[in-house]
């Protein structure tokens, strides 16, 4: 993590010191995107994205870039109002969190406000179904065990008792966030945190309904039948709507996503909508040609094996793999021949095969 005071916010958005405002905004998004705490994976992210956004806010401004340029951190302090609190930093984290007001998420706005709103919709939610290749042939029907908070049969959402009704948080104005104001040399930070009076609901309940004491909301467990199309893969997600976590007060529900696992085959492997599979024949169909059954996904095939195949050559069944999802075009059986060689022979048998051999040398020598 950077502690030097004169790091160059330049160099944070990856930009050049004569940048328009046009590259400045996309550096910012850019780089915003990278390294935001909702999508980034390393341990730092959520440092990076404030810093990403401390540098923007300055550099966005004409003013301040102009008093950044000139003197660099200090000349932020040089162009700022007066009375405006410049903090105990002495550090570039100790200015990113002076910045922040001492925690991500808390919020800011330099220069200006903003309202939030209290999401009440319910939370999306996950969970695995696992499928046999021959499921994912046809496609199939599966029954999930289901878990969730589900909005309250008898409050509807609202949390209230029947006859009741929920007042707006007088604390937050219905925000369900306070807002604290300060003037800094960067400008007016508004530092927002979740309303304690009402716990960041914005609306307080006086008379809460007994069955779900007020949430709104009760555990509740169901069964559901989920249609899977054909030809889906491992790590493939579908979507059942309004079967997330129940929402409140008139919110909507969050959507179930079931993400698609698939048990291996015993006899094909799968490459995308092509399967795979190896048969073994006797030396003599492989020299002769045989007719064979092949068992596939939807039943019993026959192939040709033409005269003289040879160990490991490849046959293409085509048709005969899975359909591409939702049932479309299907991709082919690759079959493997392997050629079996007798450890031990009959006596008969043995004078055929030399028989043979004794043929073909003279053929050879004519």
């Amino acid at each position: 993590m950077q502690n030097d005071i004169d790091r160059d916010l330049y160099e944070i958005l990856g930009i050049d010191r004569s940048a328009d405002q046009d590259e400045i905004k996309r550096a910012y998004r850019a780089k915003a995107r990278e390294h935001h705490p909702d999508v980034a994976d390393h341990d730092d992210a959520e440092y990076r994205f404030k810093e990403i956004t401390f540098a923007y806010e300055i550099l966005s401004d004409p003013e301040k870039r102009r008093d950044y340029d000139a003197f660099g951190i200090e000349g932020l302090r040089r162009g700022a109002p007066p009375g405006a609190d410049f903090g105990g930093f002495t550090t570039f984290s100790d200015l990113i969190d002076m910045f922040f007001g001492g925690g991500f998420g808390g919020g800011f706005s330099p220069g200006a406000s903003r309202r939030p709103r209290v999401n009440n919709g319910g939370r999306d939610m996950e969970t695995l179904v696992t499928l046999t290749l021959e499921e994912v042939n046809s496609g199939a029907r599966k029954k999930i065990d289901l878990k969730r908070r589900a909005t309250c049969s008898e409050c509807l959402g609202s949390g209230c008792a029947p006859g009741a009704e929920s007042k707006t948080c007088a604390t937050c104005n219905g925000s369900g966030q306070v807002r604290t104001q300060r003037r800094s040399f960067i400008g007016t930070l508004i530092t927002e945190s979740p309303c304690t009076a009402c716990n960041a609901k914005g609306e307080i309940i006086e008379e809460p309904c007994k069955a779900c004491r007020g949430e709104g909301r009760r555990q509740t467990e169901e069964t559901i039948e989920v249609s899977v199309p054909p030809g889906v893969d491992r790590g493939d997600r579908l979507l059942v709507r309004h079967k997330g976590e129940g929402g409140v007060r008139g919110a909507t529900d969050g959507d179930l996503y079931v993400y698609v696992d698939v048990k291996p085959h015993p006899k094909f492997t799968r490459d995308g909508h092509d399967l795979y599979t190896t048969v073994t024949v006797d030396m003599v169909d492989a020299a002769l040609g045989k007719k064979l059954e092949i068992h596939t996904l939807d039943g019993e095939q026959e192939l040709k094996l033409r005269p003289g195949t040879q160990p490991g050559e490849v046959v293409r069944m085509k048709g005969r793999g899975l359909p591409t999802r939702g049932g479309g075009r299907k991709g082919d059986i690759i079959v493997t021949v392997e050629v079996s060689v007798p450890r031990k022979l009959s006596g008969e048998e043995r004078k055929l095969l030399e028989k043979v051999r004794d043929s073909r040398k003279e053929k050879a020598s004519e």
